[in-house]
């Protein structure tokens, strides 16, 4: 039996099923999907901090990942579109709202 105290979905909104674009040229779209790999390198990076330092990953597994994660981004921001639209780690941070601890991915990323 459905909720009374629910809102009932309005029928136009089902019905009306379009596609979205994100960017209208390739260029557009592959350095939207960089900015969202940058974003995920992060948000990677924090997370395996905060496992490193509760002893749930290996140090040898911490410092692979990172060092390949370092890796993957620095080849991101080494493209002159990428690393202007990036402008810096806390810029980014900022502008996308990335919230993350203070040292993780800064201290890895600024390497």
């Amino acid at each position: 039996m459905p909720r009374s105290d629910l809102p009932k979905p309005t029928t136009n909104a089902l019905a009306h099923h379009q596609e979205v674009k994100l960017a209208d040229t390739r260029a557009e779209r592959d350095l939207q999907d960089s900015l969202a790999e940058i974003f995920s390198i992060i948000v990677t990076i924090d997370e395996l901090e905060k496992a490193f330092l509760k002893d749930a990953i290996p140090e040898a597994d911490y410092t692979e990942i990172c060092e390949r994660s370092l890796k993957q981004y620095k080849s991101l921001v080494a493209d002159d579109t990428v690393a202007k639209a990036f402008v810096g780690l806390e810029e980014f941070k900022a502008e996308w709202d990335v919230c993350v601890g203070a040292s993780s991915s800064s201290v890895c990323l600024d390497r």
